[in-house]
């Protein structure tokens, strides 16, 4: 069979819904973890960051929204 000049990516992001966690693979070698959350706007899994979290008046975090919503 010739190759058609199409290749795959090396990067493959495996995120778990149910522990919240997300893994980076490069050529199904773990490169790196971390946290994720779902965007309380759009719904979207992403990578959790601080900037995120909208505080009610006691400092408490009301709602997350991912970089594309804020």
């Amino acid at each position: 069979m010739e190759a058609t000049g199409l290749t795959m990516s090396s990067y493959i992001e495996l995120l778990n819904p149910q522990t919240k966690t997300g893994k980076l693979l490069q050529d199904g070698e773990v490169i790196a973890e971390y946290k994720v959350e779902q965007c309380d706007s759009c719904s979207k899994w992403t990578k959790l960051d601080a900037f995120g979290y909208t505080n009610g008046q006691g400092g408490e975090k009301l709602i997350w929204l991912c970089g594309g919503c804020r």
